[in-house]
């Protein structure tokens, strides 16, 4: 980790890189391209990956963007609350 904060634009950069290394399976090249980010930018390079996703999943909706994303989180939770339960399960 280090302490300089990259700038808007890099941190733009950074959101592609891993989206590329994702898409082409690369653990080791996100780590790298995450581990090396202070805080504030980490959160900032996680949450602009999130928005892009939530972006494209909400784009295939074809609604208005603001019920598309809407849309999307419930989708999301109803996915968490799923996991849970099934991590729980009726014996726990």
């Amino acid at each position: 980790m280090t302490e300089e904060q990259l700038s808007p634009e890099e941190l733009t950069d950074r959101c592609w890189a891993v989206l590329a290394a994702a898409a082409e399976n690369r653990p080791d090249d996100v780590e790298e391209l995450l581990v090396t980010l202070p805080w504030p930018d980490l959160v900032t390079v996680v949450c602009g990956i999130g928005s892009f996703t939530v972006g494209a999943m909400a784009g295939r909706a074809g609604l208005d963007e603001a019920t598309a994303r809407a849309d999307v989180a419930d989708v999301v939770r109803r996915e968490l609350l799923e996991r849970l339960a099934e991590r729980e399960g009726p014996n726990r």
